[in-house]
């Protein structure tokens, strides 16, 4: 019956890790790659183990049968010897051969755990042609027998000889309790040493721990699946009536010739420049009368990126990706130059037409701001990378207080989902930052499906998102507000947020994951600012803020 080993084992008999044992895992496959580069199973110091090259040799495991092994130089510059035998070519090796990486460099001794039947010695047969034979005495050399019988002499033991005799015994006695005792103290003492030697061994004994670091490559790979690609479209409604919501325009009339049109504005109590919004209905009951009035709907669309947070669907994005209607509105450049709007001497609220207003005068104007006003998705849109087919999604949460929010898909399977990692209080300048994610500036790759539908056969044309991967480092951390023993209060006009050195991002990319070296989601890209020379810095939020937001955070206690 065949005994598969289940570990391969490396112990170390002579170099710097000398007494040493790494054990590994038997899979399917399994190869152990040896020097002194740290990609490497079996990884030796660079300074002391000078003579071994960085990919020295490698074990394998036969593909066909998992019961046999061989070992292949890696084009070493000082060779790999098995039994102090140069190897050339790949190599089968069992269970106790001695490797050597160069002639003069460490070893150890291959082993397997348990040893398979392939590896086990055959009992040695002793050859029975040379085996002693029975020496046997014939009775031609014993003397001859006579019928004569003589009587024994007897000799008298005096008391001297008595003694003596005694003494001698005595003697004898003692050397033999002495070697006696000798013998166990040395058989407890050679027990005790190996009971050492074996648990010393035990406490060595370790199996190699995991690669915690990863490159950006290898973190791209291992989340393709996770980050989403995300298409929206929304527009503005009357809260109580649900109708669409316009900006008004006035025409700008010159001999009696609209020659252009402008944005209207007005002063709202608080002091603030809005837009002067109406519904259709609005507009027929209050400007029918008024010739060239043109009405612009509040609406936008746009792109951004998402992750997997939950097997479920959960998807964690940025708030003004999901609910673009709850950060600043992007008028058209045609909205500015506007006018301001006010009562005139008739009592009618009219333009004044010597009162321009600037696109700086409005500033930062958010339509989900007013309770009048509410949002609604024409569209919210997933698709998973390198894939055509888009998804539907709902919102779950918006956070009240950061660019965070979390939508929802509906799939009969379960998804792949990022790992999370809170660092916010770890975290450091110079920290690695890898963002991925969907920048609009990239290149879109389109695909025609055509259609196999009998009542509507138009092809479709489709983009399919391929993720981009951005690195950099975190540049410093910008805390929304702070308290300590050294000041009583701090804030900060951004907010709470990241800053990076990242500047290959851009619209698209926002919310998408921020990840550090371990391949761990630790923040949501966001923003990015320029000053129009070419210098570029982005945000992200940390991640803790999506964490709160998948749970019950209570903010009274």
């Amino acid at each position: 019956m065949n005994n598969q080993a289940n570990f391969l084992l490396i112990r170390h008999i002579a170099g710097s890790k000398k007494g040493q044992v790494e054990s590994f895992t038997i899979s399917k496959n399994l190869e152990v790659k040896i020097g002194r580069g740290l990609d490497n199973d079996v990884s030796f110091d660079p300074v002391k183990e000078d003579t071994i090259s960085r990919n020295h040799c490698h074990i394998s495991q036969d593909s066909e049968n998992p019961e046999r092994f061989f070992i292949s130089d890696s084009q070493s510059k000082n060779g790999t010897f098995v039994n102090e035998v140069l190897i050339t070519k790949k190599t089968e090796i069992f269970a106790g051969d001695i490797i050597k990486l160069g002639k003069e460099g460490p070893s150890f001794e291959f082993d397997l755990d348990p040893r398979p039947k392939l590896h086990i010695k055959s009992t040695r047969v002793i050859d029975p042609s040379v085996a002693k034979e029975t020496k046997v005495h014939t009775a031609t050399n014993l003397p001859k027998a006579t019928s004569e019988k003589k009587q024994p002499k007897k000799d008298g033991i005096g008391k001297n000889t008595m003694q003596h005799m005694i003494r001698e015994s005595e003697k004898k006695n003692k050397t033999g309790l002495l070697i006696t005792l000798t013998a166990i103290l040395l058989l407890v003492s050679t027990g005790g040493y190996l009971l050492y030697q074996k648990q010393s061994v035990k406490e060595i004994v370790h199996v190699r721990e995991p690669k915690t670091t990863f490159t950006p490559t290898e973190i791209a790979k291992a989340n393709n699946e996770k980050v989403v690609y995300i298409e929206f479209a929304w527009k503005l409604t009357n809260t109580e009536s649900s109708e669409e919501m316009y900006h008004v325009y006035y025409p700008v009339i010159k001999d009696k010739q609209i020659i252009g049109h402008r944005g209207a504005y007005f002063q709202n109590q608080q002091g603030q420049i809005e837009p002067l919004l109406v519904t259709k209905g609005d507009y027929l009951k209050g400007f029918g009368n008024t010739q060239g009035i043109e009405l612009d709907i509040i609406a936008s669309s746009g792109m951004g990126s998402g992750f997997v947070i939950d097997e479920r669907g959960f998807i964690a994005t940025n708030r003004h990706v999901a609910t673009s209607w709850l950060t600043r509105f992007q008028f058209q450049e045609y909205a500015f130059p506007g006018v301001l709007m006010e009562t005139d001497k008739n009592g009618q609220f009219a333009p004044s037409w010597d009162k321009q207003v600037t696109r700086e005068m409005v500033g930062s104007w958010v339509p989900g701001n007013d309770k009048k006003y509410t949002g609604v998705n024409t569209y919210l849109d997933v698709t998973f990378a390198n894939n055509s087919q888009r998804t539907p999604a709902q919102i779950v949460r918006i956070s009240s207080t950061h660019d965070i929010a979390m939508i929802k898909i509906d799939l009969p399977e379960s998804l792949p989902k990022v790992e999370l990692y809170d660092n916010y209080n770890e975290i450091q300048p110079g920290d690695p930052a890898i963002v991925m994610g969907y920048p609009g500036l990239a290149p879109n790759q389109l695909v025609l499906n055509r259609s196999q539908d009998y009542f509507n056969s138009n092809p479709n044309i489709s983009t399919v998102p391929v993720p981009t991967i951005s690195t950099g480092n975190v540049g410093r951390m910008v805390r929304g507000s702070e308290r300590n023993e050294k000041i009583d209060d701090y804030r900060s006009s951004l907010g709470d947020y990241y800053q990076l050195t990242i500047n290959s991002t851009g619209g698209g990319n926002s919310g998408g994951p921020m990840f550090d070296d371990k391949g761990r989601v630790v923040g949501v890209y966001s923003a990015g600012t320029t000053d129009g020379r070419g210098n570029a810095i982005s945000f992200s939020v940390p991640i803790k803020y999506v964490m709160e937001l998948m749970g019950r955070q209570q903010v009274i206690k």
